[in-house]
């Protein structure tokens, strides 16, 4: 074992629940910047020059990402 080894399990030790709390506030703040990302810029795309099938597609994103929504608000508790 190594001195960074040793470190590494102090730390996780003395910390380890802050630790958690952190990575799971970064999961959090990462889920809900990603997913009203994707949403804005899927929603600002001009539909009014979209072929038929484009808007179609356009459509279907739109359901595909709002049914994404729901499912990692409810596992994750991180509201979107």
């Amino acid at each position: 074992m190594t001195w960074k080894d040793v470190r590494y399990e102090i730390a996780d030790k003395l910390f380890n629940g802050a630790m958690d709390e952190a990575f799971r506030q970064g999961q959090h703040s990462g889920l809900e910047y990603a997913s009203r990302k994707i949403g804005f810029a899927v929603r600002n795309l001009d539909t009014k020059i979209m072929t038929k099938t484009q808007r179609i597609g356009y459509d279907a994103s739109m359901t595909a990402i709002a049914e994404a929504k729901k499912e990692i608000m409810i596992k994750t508790g991180v509201t979107l």
